[in-house]
């Protein structure tokens, strides 16, 4: 066997976005690409994304959507060296994807079919000259340390090596470990003196334990969300709220999870403020004079199953009338109105942490 022929000046480990991105951007400057590819079939994460849709971007983009473990400095710098508009033009103009941006700010291709991205971004690498392959698991990377050799030695479960100048990690977090992103890629780096910050779930539904929680699984509401570390407010969003049989889902519960998986989450808390901006002042509602129940009243603004559990965390009887209502009983019931600590005892874990 001549070992040249199977040295390449970089080598990219994963072929979903990001390693087809590194190798038709490294292809572009000149670089002979190898990408391997553990799947028979590429891009399974961005087929499956948005629904089968793929919302490829968003319309606006601001930093603190973004968050890290590691370097602020680093996240900010990586956001800020290739323009959300740029990208966007990448997509439209060499990969030739009608795009539109759907009132949610999220921006998808117009055919609706997450397909058409990942055959575009396979067809671009394969134009800049990046040789693909697929269905090969690497086993174990080792580097070497004689200079008149190449630096990284990649071994297949086959027992083929392969030899790089360069090597791209792409192989993913631990999200959806049945695509293919199962760790291996964080292990390779450990190996190779590189240390790594201890992954956790994120953009992940949320557990409960509390079983009249997961009884109202199906119901969606609009809510504020608040995370709070020992009283101070972290970060605060708006958005729709989705009851599971485990738990807690839907976008804004997705967007503040990682305050509450992570490492140093044990002083953190989720409160809600049910029907968000959308909802009544709840404080004028509780003082409002008439002969109307609170379960009438609240179910008029909130699904008629969660505004029942609500007046039961409470301790309130639903037929108890707004006019007259005792003070200490409206300002209970206001707290849970607009201040209810999600009762929170775990989430679903890597397998359905986007």
């Amino acid at each position: 066997m001549n070992r040249t022929e199977y040295t390449w000046p970089a080598i990219v480990i994963g072929a979903g976005a990001a390693g087809l991105m590194a190798a038709i951007i490294a292809s572009r400057a000149g670089a002979s690409v190898l990408v391997l590819e553990t799947s028979s079939s590429p891009g399974v994460k961005i087929r499956m994304s948005g629904g089968g849709r793929c919302n490829v971007l968003p319309s606006h983009l601001e930093t603190d959507d973004f968050h890290t473990s590691g370097s602020l400095n680093s996240l900010r710098n990586i956001l800020r060296s290739w323009p959300l508009a740029e990208v966007r033009a990448f997509f439209e103009r060499d990969l030739r994807i009608e795009l539109e941006t759907e009132p949610t700010g999220k921006v998808f291709p117009r055919s609706g079919d997450a397909r058409e991205v990942a055959g575009a971004l396979l067809r671009e690498c394969e134009r800049s000259g990046a040789r693909l392959r697929t269905a090969f698991r690497v086993a174990s990377i080792s580097r070497e340390n004689d200079f008149s050799t190449p630096q990284f030695k990649i071994e297949g479960a086959s027992g083929e090596i392969l030899y790089s100048r360069c090597l791209v990690f792409a192989t993913g977090g631990l999200s959806y470990p049945k695509t293919g992103s199962d760790g291996a890629g964080m292990t390779f780096a450990r190996t190779l003196g590189h240390s790594i910050i201890a992954p956790y779930p994120a953009l992940v539904p949320l557990c409960t334990k509390d079983p009249r929680w997961c009884a109202l699984s199906g119901l969606s509401v609009r809510a504020r969300l608040r995370a709070e570390r020992r009283g101070r407010v972290v970060e605060e969003r708006e958005g729709d709220m989705l009851f599971t049989h485990r738990g807690f889902s839907g976008p804004v519960v997705l967007e503040l999870s990682h305050h509450v998986t992570r490492p140093d989450s044990e002083d953190v808390r989720l409160r809600v403020s049910w029907g968000g901006s959308a909802g009544p002042a709840w404080d004028e509602l509780l003082q409002t004079r008439g002969k109307a129940t609170l379960g009438v009243a609240l179910r008029k603004h909130l699904p008629a199953r969660l505004a029942s559990l609500l007046l039961g965390c409470a301790s309130i009887d639903a037929d108890q009338r707004l006019g007259g209502l005792p003070r200490e009983t409206r300002k209970r019931l206001l707290e849970i109105l607009q201040n209810f600590e999600l009762p929170i005892s775990g989430n679903e874990g890597f397998k359905a942490a986007e």
